[in-house]
């Protein structure tokens, strides 16, 4: 087992290159499977989630390599539908290889997907948009098995559900016809998925608004040209994280390869709270000079409203934060499971269903704690760095499916953190 030691109290100071979005990375590699081609996909975080994604294509036929940070993905061989159960539990985002196989071959057995314990996270909305779609759906126990073909037409999503959007992008691409889904889920990285199925060659507009219209191409098509060369959208939650360690600890930063309209109101939550925001052309500087104050209340929203993946950043932020903030939790029901940890770093919060109330300490103290999810675990990482002490968080794998190096980058804006291997106890 892999646990972050972290010696709190520097403030952090530098310069940090936004990576690619994990949550573009996901659906693009699932995307790779709709059509056989060679793919390079730039700008892509070696993180653990990744790292399943390329294991469940590997399984499935295709070829993986890795040049740096690019990686290499050639889905001709792929000659499976069937996701192994066991790779299918490591991680949510598998649930996107049901839409891309039934692209590519017409069939795809897949089970419930695993990933963060943050609630139920249902996928009905995709089951009954394929059937919708005129796709044939099967769900008995854990396994779920689709077929048939997409016959298009007009369908509208009950909840702006990202997965199931882009699920249903891919789905309908080997359509007979014309689909056009309503009501969809407008982030960044939606469009970001249009932007790599055009390059490959598919015809979907509409992608970043609440209607997407996708032009059937049949299936079995090749790809457009030999390769397909695509860089990826960078990750605005990623950005916020390390932006949101840096004013924790009264520091100073300057973040490249990020564009503010990206995290409007991550950056307006930011300057609520006294912190200062500078933004010129793909870069954001932050800094802080003094106790931050409270920003009131945050409810998280889908986009363009506050993210629901910063949450527990933002809920660490303010424990250390002069005055009273609430916190209601619009998205996930289960999503202050980090909050026990931070109280037991001295942190004032309580919670009731979907909010927690926060009254601001005036420091933080440094305990053992333990990730339980991905955005909770990066949450008490921050405040290992905020606190006075030493802290310890347990399950470092959490935080790791997320996030690359970690450790080595807080280091690098001074920041005394290292990922030990111990037993576990």
């Amino acid at each position: 087992m892999e646990n972050y030691h972290i010696d709190g109290g520097v403030p952090l100071r530098g310069e940090y290159r936004v990576r690619g979005a994990k949550n573009s990375a996901l659906p693009v590699l699932a995307a790779t499977v709709c059509r056989g081609a060679a793919y390079e996909i730039y700008d892509c975080p070696r993180i653990g989630d990744v790292f399943a994604m390329e294991e469940i294509l590997r399984s499935l036929g295709a070829k993986t390599k890795w040049e740096k940070d690019c990686i290499l993905v050639d889905s001709r061989g792929i000659d499976r539908f069937a996701v192994p159960e066991r790779l299918m539990a490591e991680m949510r985002s598998s649930v996107f290889l049901m839409g891309s196989l039934l692209a590519r071959s017409g069939e795809a057995v897949i089970h419930r997907p695993g990933g963060c314990n943050i609630g139920k996270r249902p996928i009905d909305i995709h089951m009954d948009g394929l059937e919708q779609l005129g796709f044939h759906v099967e769900a008995e126990g854990e396994r779920i098995s689709c077929k048939g073909f997409c016959s298009g037409g007009k369908i509208t999503l009950p909840y702006p559900s990202v997965g199931a959007t882009e699920n249903l992008m891919m789905a309908a691409l080997a359509g007979n016809g014309d689909t056009i889904i309503q009501n969809c889920a407008i982030e960044p990285e939606i469009a970001d998925l249009q932007g790599f199925l055009r390059t490959a060659g598919f015809q979907v507009f509409g992608a970043g608004t609440d209607t997407i219209f996708i032009k059937g191409a049949g299936r079995g098509q090749k790809a457009a040209g030999s390769d397909v060369m695509y860089f990826l959208l960078e990750d605005r939650i990623e950005a916020a994280t390390y932006m949101t360690a840096v004013l924790g600890t009264g520091g100073r930063a300057v973040f490249r390869n990020i564009r503010a309209e990206l995290m409007k109101e991550v950056l307006r939550c930011f300057e609520r709270m006294g912190a200062m925001v500078r933004n010129y052309e793909n870069v954001i500087e932050v800094w802080s000079a003094g106790r931050l104050k409270s920003p009131g209340m945050i409810v998280t929203q889908p986009y363009p409203g506050f993210p629901t993946d910063c949450q527990p950043q933002l809920m660490t932020l303010c424990s250390a934060a002069k005055g009273l903030t609430t916190v209601r939790e619009e998205i996930f029901e289960s999503r202050f499971t980090h909050r026990k940890d931070l109280v037991k770093m001295g942190a004032d919060i309580e919670t009731c269903g979907k909010n927690a109330i926060i009254k601001g300490v005036r420091s933080l103290k440094g305990a053992e704690t333990e990730a339980l999810d991905l955005r909770g675990g990066a949450a008490l990482v921050i405040a290992g760095l905020m606190a006075e002490g030493k802290t310890v968080v347990r399950n470092a794998f959490h935080v790791q499916r997320g996030y690359e190096d970690l450790d080595a980058s807080l280091r690098a804006l001074g920041g005394i953190i290292e990922t030990k291997r111990e037993k576990e106890t």
